[in-house]
């Protein structure tokens, strides 16, 4: 059993998630309301949760499946997924036209990815999470996380060959 309390998993890991879940998704409601759903499963699975597990990689899996489940029926809507707001990507460090243009061809790219390819960039390089947490929260092994973090960024190179900002 788990010693954390459901309030305090959210105090700490809410605004992490949720950006998480914006990079993911595209748009801030659609992350809004898979988070919710993160720590509401969450909640419901915390008494399962062993003493020792690591629960920053255990959040971010519950997320990655919540956001695999929003990007499915979104699909089934409106048949292709919204375009990524440019609000939950980094800021640059100008706003030129051309650096904004740059980060709509990297949003679109990334957009592309296939979503554990996406998830696995996405933890890597802007949640900071190392191969191991990333294979806990895809469900997968240290050397496939690596593979989807190593074909990720070879897609985003191959889909902005040439534009040089």
């Amino acid at each position: 059993m788990y010693a954390i309390q459901s309030a305090e998993l959210v105090e700490r890991h809410r605004a992490e998630i949720l950006t998480y879940l914006a990079r993911m998704l595209g748009n801030e409601h659609d992350a809004q309301d898979a988070c919710q759903e993160t720590f509401l499963r969450a909640h419901r699975a915390l008494g399962r949760l062993a003493a020792d597990s690591n629960v920053r990689a255990w959040l971010y899996r519950i997320a990655t499946n919540c956001a695999r489940n929003a990007v499915r029926g979104r699909t089934r809507r409106t048949a292709r997924l919204a375009d990524v707001d440019l609000d939950a990507l980094p800021a640059a460090g100008g706003t030129s036209a051309e650096e904004r243009e740059h980060l709509r061809l990297v949003a679109r790219a990334v957009r592309t990815l296939p979503t554990r390819q996406r998830a696995a960039l996405l933890l890597r390089r802007f949640h900071g999470l190392g191969y191991a947490e990333i294979a806990a929260s895809l469900g997968s092994n240290e050397a496939a996380a690596r593979a989807n973090v190593y074909q990720a960024v070879r897609k985003l190179r191959a889909a902005l060959e040439g534009f040089e900002p």
